[in-house]
């Protein structure tokens, strides 16, 4: 099975800056996964380093969304989302393998 690791940074690509609190982050994020067909996920807080387009580099916060038990189309359409809700660039997407079982 696939597991989907997306990171999303939480500064808007235009002023690079967090105009969406954390606490929002997440209810936008519950609001888009359960729209794009999951049933759950992981969402866990850390720091992202990205350089920007314009070459600024840029210390943020940012949060990993795992994913398990999705199809990379649906994956990539729930990014497309994230995309245009939190004003991104781009969104990290890592897919690997796993074998996961719910005991």
């Amino acid at each position: 099975m696939l597991k989907h690791t997306i990171c999303l940074g939480l500064h808007d690509k235009e002023t690079k800056t967090q105009l969406i609190s954390t606490p929002e982050a997440y209810k936008i994020l519950a609001r888009l996964i359960t729209a794009n067909g999951y049933n759950g996920c992981t969402i866990s807080e850390s720091t992202g380093f990205y350089t920007y387009e314009d070459g600024t580099f840029d210390v943020e916060p940012s949060l990993r969304i795992e994913i398990l038990f999705a199809t990379i189309d649906k994956t990539l359409a729930l990014i497309k989302d994230l995309k245009k809700a939190f004003n991104q660039e781009s969104v990290s997407l890592e897919t690997i393998n796993v074998n996961n079982q719910f005991i």
